[in-house]
């Protein structure tokens, strides 16, 4: 059954769902038309912005606000020879015949020792009717309500609805399994209960706007712990982006400094992602743009004719730099004109000390073979060529010739 057969036949049944619900005890009520996804587009990364909003929802708008649903994790695939005479469906064995909603039960923003509710509503997808029940697994903190009529089949395109109950007794996370049985499978529904979050209140985007390329721009982020918990977070990005720290530890209510860092190689537009990686497992990112442009920086002639010299002796002629920029200009005069050229020789002459390193080990085992004791001289061997290979992947590449040289590179 495709997502859009799916949709059309939860709206058949809105009304009847509607009656069923307003004689439910319980003041957290689903969306009427959910729509499938993917897994991928129900966990997306979300801006600090709408983090907060997330972070923010009470237990009934996070899921009054959640208009989509995944397909359950099937786990195990039963005989249906055992379970009903209706042995043949025309769903597909990778999709379970019941659909749940929510297919990830979530509470947040609880206060201990009270209990919370969320209705879990599972949909029999097939055309005739099909039987489901929810297996309760221990727990101290979570339980299962079923429906009076439990042990009845359920009719095609119709839900049966399951109440969920947690008592918190601590704003901590609690996390728990839901199993799902059916005719053909069982499959799993996860229940997360969010406790105290930490909420960095850092902007959803940062805008370099021009800058000098291959010249460094700083920007300074205040950041704050605008939540109930203190932040345990990484940060990581992209080039030519950078940040300063990467890691840090923030208790509620203090505010820290962040020096984000544009420094772009090439002329053009450039953005990125910072990625803001909290230890209670949520990310959040923030959109990093930026434009590097050339600055007024010359010299004074593109090419240089040196007189006619004798042998053994030298000659000299005298090029000038001018910067008429408002930045302080470093230069290095190089063997290679782009970074992706010096980058390109750099891998070459690693790829042949790789190719040296085979054929000097291969000729060293074959010494082994007659004296065993130069095994143990391997390792040398080894490091010497990580040793090259290091110094070649530092070396700066400044211009260096036979003939001609250059003061001061």
């Amino acid at each position: 059954m495709t997502s859009r057969r799916l949709e059309e036949s939860m709206g058949a049944v809105q009304m009847g769902l509607v009656k069923m619900l307003k004689g439910f005890q319980s003041k957290v009520l689903p969306p009427l038309n959910p729509k499938v996804v993917a897994e991928e587009e129900v966990n997306q990364m979300l801006t600090p912005s709408e983090f907060l909003k997330e972070m923010s929802l009470t237990t009934e708008q996070k899921l009054a606000n959640t208009r989509s649903m995944c397909r359950p994790q099937i786990i195990k695939l039963l005989d249906m020879g055992e379970t009903t005479h209706q042995k043949f469906s025309g769903i597909d064995l990778e999709q379970a015949l019941f659909q749940p909603f929510p297919s990830e039960i979530i509470f947040q923003n609880y206060t201990p020792c009270e209990v919370y509710e969320v209705p879990l509503v599972l949909r029999n997808n097939d055309k005739i009717p099909r039987m489901v029940k929810v297996v309760e697994e221990g727990s101290p903190y979570f339980k299962v309500i079923s429906p009076k009529d439990a042990s009845h089949k359920v009719a095609p395109g119709v839900p049966s609805i399951f109440r969920i109950l947690f008592t918190p007794e601590e704003n901590k996370d609690y996390t728990h399994m839901l199993t799902c049985v059916t005719e053909r499978e069982k499959f799993i529904v996860p229940i997360k209960a969010r406790g105290a979050r930490a909420i960095l209140d850092f902007p959803d985007k940062l805008n370099f706007s021009t800058c000098p390329v291959k010249y460094s721009t700083q920007k300074i982020l205040l950041v704050r712990n605008i939540g109930n918990k203190n932040a345990v977070f990484h940060i990581k990005t992209h080039r030519p982006f950078s940040v300063a720290p990467t890691t840090g530890t923030l208790n509620v209510g203090e505010s820290m400094q962040l020096e984000v860092e544009f420094e772009p190689q090439s002329v053009g537009n450039h953005s990125e992602r910072l990625i803001v990686d909290y230890d209670t497992g949520e990310k959040v990112f923030i959109c990093l743009y930026g434009a590097a442009i050339d600055m007024n920086i010359r010299l004074d002639k593109n090419s240089l004719i040196i007189e006619k010299t004798y042998i053994s002796l030298a000659n000299q002629r005298t090029v000038t730099i001018h910067n008429r920029s408002n930045i302080i200009a470093h230069f290095q005069w190089k063997v290679f004109a782009t970074q992706e050229e010096e980058e390109r020789e750099k891998r070459r002459i690693c790829d042949d000390l790789i190719k040296e390193e085979k054929d000097e080990t291969d000729e060293f085992l074959e010494e082994c073979i007659i004296d065993p004791l130069l095994r143990e001289q391997l390792s040398i061997l080894s490091r010497t060529f990580e040793n090259q290979k290091r110094l070649v992947q530092g070396d700066s590449m400044l211009f260096l010739d036979s003939i001609f040289t250059m003061e001061p590179l």
